[in-house]
């Protein structure tokens, strides 16, 4: 009896970050008793620490990971509304228990499990912001198409009007799109060969969102996108090519700004109505309270209330709900003070350092057409678009959508341990030019 309960506490233990996504409406929609959801992560660990012999995975995200929990204890202790409060903090701690879980089981299993989940989510999220957006000209035949749907409609809980924002849904499918486009180029060869069904699905998925993203028409997110794309076709790029590629990118960014450089740079540089003067505002208002709470900051999700009770704002009505100071920096710094900002840098930080190292380690192992290699691409390509489009507009730390980001990070830390440490055979899926260059110049010798 002890020991096939014992093997039920392994098996929710190994798959606790698929049972997690299972649950995650139930997470991030915490209303009334449904908030209690909560505490069943606690019982997640506990049988990983009677499972495993530990609470949580060794990562190079720990510290960083561990001043945010402190954070996060602070800004919950000193909450003033917890009802505004609560749904973030909800999202930031299933968030943390989601990039521990996937850890665990890419360790003790294989990391693509979650990968092709991840793909799945990123189609689902594609159509569920088709359904639950307005589309502008000259994308509104989408909405034409949506019509002729059965569900013509989505009214999304929690969005303003049940209506998804446009520079949200940008945000998110920029931490997908990438991701996918690597794959579509990295893994098109052995998909092709193992299940023509599975690259088809996948290279539809990336053309879907990479389209939805351009039809949100956000400038912010189609820019955010193009950096991060064109980082991961470099990735599969030779050298010289690079090159080319770092040229092109450099005129293209001289041409943008040589275009914005006129009286409509307010509206035209953001490509909303806020445009970049209501960002200035707001964002001076961020810094007042960032300098009033260092510490601290104003509370998770406070923001929101404070701007209009202590730094009103002049030229933006108080009826428009700021849900976020449209910077990503500047919203870590309010909802958790200068220590929770300090711990999102790191976290940055340490995925890019991850990234870095790992191409480097199977540059070294002659592995650039491994899998892993089009991992590596696709994390860095969406972490860069993430980081961008975070400048001008953000999805904060705990809202619905950001799950997406604490799922990255994961496979960041994932796939870094099974390249650098896990002990794994990287095989060489395609010779080398020089190899197969060496190999006819034998066989010619051979023949004469």
């Amino acid at each position: 009896m002890m020991f096939s309960m014992l093997n039920a506490i392994r098996l929710v233990s190994r798959w606790e970050w698929l049972i997690l996504l299972g649950l995650m409406p139930l997470f991030l929609f915490p209303d009334g008793a449904r908030g209690l959801i909560v505490f069943v992560i606690p019982l997640f660990w506990v049988g990983r620490k009677l499972s495993t012999g530990h609470f949580f995975p060794a990562t190079p995200f720990n510290l960083a990971l561990l001043l945010m929990v402190i954070m996060i204890g602070l800004s919950s202790f000193l909450a003033f509304d917890l009802s505004l409060h609560l749904p973030k903090i909800i999202g930031l701690v299933f968030g943390l228990a989601l990039f521990l879980a996937v850890c665990e089981f890419s360790r003790q299993q294989s990391l693509w499990p979650v990968v092709i989940v991840f793909g799945g989510l990123g189609f689902l999220i594609a159509l569920i912001g088709f359904a639950g957006m307005a589309w502008l000209p000259p994308f509104d035949s989408f909405n034409r198409v949506r019509m002729a749907l059965p569900v013509p409609s989505l009214s999304v809980p929690g969005a303003v009007g049940g209506v998804i924002n446009a520079n949200e849904l940008a945000g998110v499918l920029n931490w997908i799109a990438p991701l996918l486009l690597a794959c579509s180029i990295g893994l098109s060869r052995r998909l092709w060969r193992v299940n023509k069904l599975a690259l088809a699905f996948l290279i539809l998925t990336t053309i879907i969102v990479s389209l939805l993203l351009i039809g949100t028409q956000s400038r912010g997110g189609i820019f955010a996108y193009g950096l991060g794309a064109a980082l991961v076709v470099a990735f599969f790029l030779p050298p010289r090519w690079r090159i080319v590629l770092m040229i092109a990118l450099g005129i293209g960014l001289f041409g943008l700004i040589t275009y914005f450089r006129n009286s409509t740079i307010q509206i035209d540089l953001v490509g909303d109505t806020l445009g970049l003067s209501g960002r200035l505002e707001i964002w001076s208002r961020a810094l007042l309270a960032i300098a009033d709470y260092p510490l601290t900051g104003v509370g998770i999700n406070g923001f929101r209330q404070v701007v209009n009770t202590l730094y009103p704002l002049f030229g933006i009505s108080e009826e428009i709900d700021l849900g976020h100071a449209h910077n990503h920096l500047f919203q870590v710094a309010l909802d958790l003070g200068l220590p929770g900002l300090i711990s999102y840098l790191s976290l940055w930080l340490i995925g890019g350092g991850l990234l870095w190292q790992t191409a480097r380690n199977l540059a070294r192992r002659h592995a650039q057409h491994h899998p892993y290699y089009a991992m590596v691409a696709g994390l860095a390509g969406s972490l860069v678009a993430g980081w961008v489009f975070g400048i001008f507009d953000a999805v904060a730390l705990g809202a619905r959508p950001s799950f997406i980001w604490w799922l990255l990070l994961g496979l960041t830390a994932s796939v870094h341990y099974a390249v650098v440490y896990s002990g794994e055979q990287l095989r060489v899926h395609r010779w080398s030019v020089t190899r197969r260059r060496s190999t006819v110049r034998e066989i010619r010798a051979g023949e004469s």
